[in-house]
């Protein structure tokens, strides 16, 4: 079997005074026909991913709803890696060095997880591409399809995958009973399924990336770090990459510094992958801000200065503003953590950023190095219209993006693919 997460229970109710009970009430109903149904969540990661933050909150939430619910992750192999990687990467769009020995890797990978399902369950839902081929492995091996109804969730945005990589992968997706991705602009236009849906990402208002923090603890964070929590903050959260461009962000730090003495920047590495080019574009970054003395390089990476989910919670609550400066499509849900704080955010109008940070109302959509600077200094030069534009970013996320209506969208799904159990 695969390794199964624990996981902290949670109750519904306490999300009662965020959403309400009418939103409440809701799920109960929707919940009520599928009680005793036994799900599974399958990943490839258990933490440092969008995916894994909202399956910690999903998860013990179906349970509390009499849905039990499972989270495992694969099995972890150095030897596959590279291939996975290469994959993601290659269905993303941002270019892979795919060739027929990662293929051969990636089918020795899917066979090894495909043999570790062992469990039953009436509905599995198999997260990211990487395992996608377990479903059609094992029913090949087996000669008998395993147990229940499988979804498999997408979180990529498919439109300029590569064409090969696509074609392997398509392959697999014509077994499963349910296809769901994060924006209907994901879907290809090429893919079939019985069932075809999406099921916008969400945060969770009550875990500890997004909780209320007392002003005293966000400031000792700040100066734990070395940052003046008196003087004005710009923060980024993001994998250090190319595609999210921290050396662009430095550059208009640098042209709004000049307008707004004493700014700070502060960049923090989601991400970091092992692979010499993008070390390399990591050390890069960090000469470049060595020439400003008030730019911080953090990490939430274990191999660095490592930042918790709460210590991200306080950099988002003591910034003027959160900039989110990517040159690649994606959903990008980060944005409503910052929103859900009443901070507003620059951004470009890339992916699911523009369904989350709306131009004028929750913040502002840039695209050009000139146009975040020119953002930047105009939220600090008035305080009322940040103030207006957190209230309203809020207000956004609480309609649109919290994990309850991301539970709803699931309970609805499942309600389309299985009977009640028998009595």
């Amino acid at each position: 079997m695969f390794g199964t997460i624990a996981l902290s229970s949670k109750a519904l109710a306490d999300y009662e005074p965020i959403v309400g009970e009418e939103a409440l009430a809701e799920l109960h109903r929707l919940a009520r026909p599928l009680q005793g149904v036994r799900v599974l969540h399958l990943s490839v990661a258990a933490f440092g991913t969008a995916v894994a933050d909202t399956l910690s909150s999903l998860v013990p939430l179906m349970s509390d709803l009499g849905l039990p619910s499972q989270w495992q992750v694969l099995r972890p192999a150095q030897e596959f890696f590279a291939a996975n990687k290469a994959m993601y990467d290659a269905l993303a769009g941002v270019g892979a060095r795919w060739n027929a020995e990662m293929e051969a890797v990636w089918h020795e990978y899917t066979a090894m997880n495909a043999e570790l399902f062992a469990e039953e369950f009436d509905i599995v839902v198999v997260h990211d591409p990487q395992p996608g081929g377990i479903l059609s492995v094992f029913t090949d091996r087996h000669g008998r399809r395993p147990s229940g109804r499988w979804v498999w969730h997408c979180h990529l945005d498919l439109s300029e995958a590569q064409p090969d990589v696509w074609r392997l992968m398509q392959r697999y997706c014509h077994a499963y009973d349910a296809l769901a991705f994060d924006l209907a602009e994901y879907v290809p236009k090429d893919i079939e399924a019985p069932i075809i849906t999406v099921i916008e990402p969400a945060i969770d208002p009550l875990g500890p990336k997004n909780m209320d923090l007392p002003p005293e603890t966000v400031t000792a964070m700040l100066e734990r770090y070395g940052v003046d929590p008196a003087r004005p903050i710009v923060c980024q959260i993001s994998p250090f990459d190319r595609w999210h461009d921290p050396l662009g962000l430095i550059e208009a730090y640098a042209s709004a510094e000049k307008q707004v003495p004493g700014l700070q920047l502060v960049l923090v590495a989601a991400y970091l992958a092992e692979e010499p080019e993008m070390r390399a574009y990591y050390e890069k970054v960090a000469r470049r801000a060595e020439a400003h003395p008030d730019v911080f390089i953090l990490s939430s990476h274990s191999s660095l200065r490592g930042l918790g989910n709460v210590e991200l919670n306080a950099f988002q609550r003591a910034a003027l503003a959160t900039a989110q400066k990517s040159i690649r499509k994606g959903f990008w849900v980060a944005a409503s953590d910052v929103l859900w704080k009443k901070r507003p955010v620059v951004a470009s109008p890339l992916g699911g950023i523009p369904r989350q940070v709306i131009d004028g109302e929750t913040g502002y959509l840039a695209r050009t190095t000139e146009q975040f600077a020119q953002r930047i200094v105009e939220l600090h030069q008035q305080p009322e219209l940040a103030a207006r534009l957190g209230r309203a970013g809020r207000q956004h996320v609480r309609a649109n993006f919290l994990v309850t209506r991301y539970l709803r969208d699931y309970l609805r799904l499942f309600q389309r693919m299985v009977a009640p159990p028998a009595a």
